[in-house]
């Protein structure tokens, strides 16, 4: 589903994000990327939806290199994949429906997107969608006004919305509360096992990573230190990964 090969990438000279970064993700898999600020998480997810292209090596989804596509097979590409970000990414001042329907604007013809005046059966899935994440009651509710949790729950409908079979989630529980938290990444990850939903997640909490995933990628200055299921992970790997800070 998701491959890195020989990816070495950076942004300043002599200063790579990456390197040498090989791996695979297997359809239906879900992988927690572990590491510290700075250590190349967010960079490595930018690479699996062509948002950034390396310097040297290939990124391959679903056995396509993104470097080697056009412009428009990489929008098709792209449209598998789904990302969910800490700050979630919703139009505050819009309802909760109309962000979840952002997740088909790549269906629907220009005038529609600009007007807002989405088909029927749009909006009928995009009911369904926020349903599904537990928000049947909160589709006319501007997202100003719903909790952090409430908000992660929008931006997943949104995913679903979009028809992803990819999800790229980048901190996605970092800014809430613990019981919220735990609320998010338990759907998320039923949500995974019903739709049999690409996972790869970055995060700073090893034990959320331990419990959600099925393998952990450890990241330290742009290497990986470890790649292995989470029962070959104790504390003395995670202290590998994060130089003896848990």
């Amino acid at each position: 589903m998701l491959e890195l090969k020989n990816v070495t990438h950076q942004f300043h000279k002599d200063e790579p994000v990456l390197q040498q970064i090989s791996l695979h993700v297997a359809e239906g898999e879900f992988v927690a990327v572990i590491g510290r600020s700075g250590a190349g998480k967010t960079t490595l997810l930018k690479l699996f939806n062509g948002m950034v292209m390396p310097q040297q090596g290939t990124v391959r989804v679903d056995g396509e290199c993104l470097s080697q596509c056009s412009r428009k097979r990489l929008r098709q590409i792209q449209q598998k994949i789904a990302v969910i970000y800490q700050d979630f990414c919703l139009v505050s001042e819009s309802t909760a429906l109309e962000n979840v329907l952002h997740g088909a604007l790549y269906r629907n013809p220009f005038w529609r997107v600009m007007t807002g005046c989405f088909m029927e059966q749009d909006s009928k899935k995009a009911q369904e969608a926020l349903a599904k994440v537990g928000l049947a009651g909160k589709a006319d509710a501007l997202v100003s006004t719903l909790s952090g949790g409430e908000k992660q729950r929008v931006a997943i409908a949104r995913a679903l919305m979009q028809q992803a079979c990819i999800i790229l989630a980048d901190e996605p529980v970092a800014s809430l509360d613990p019981v919220a938290a735990e609320q998010v990444l338990s759907l998320l990850k039923s949500l995974q096992l019903e739709k049999n939903l690409t996972v790869v997640m970055n995060s700073h909490n090893t034990r959320q990573a331990a419990q959600y995933a099925e393998r952990i990628i450890g990241l330290r200055q742009g290497v990986i230190v470890k790649d292995a299921p989470v029962s070959a992970w104790d504390d003395a790997s995670f202290a590998m990964v994060y130089g003896g800070a848990k």
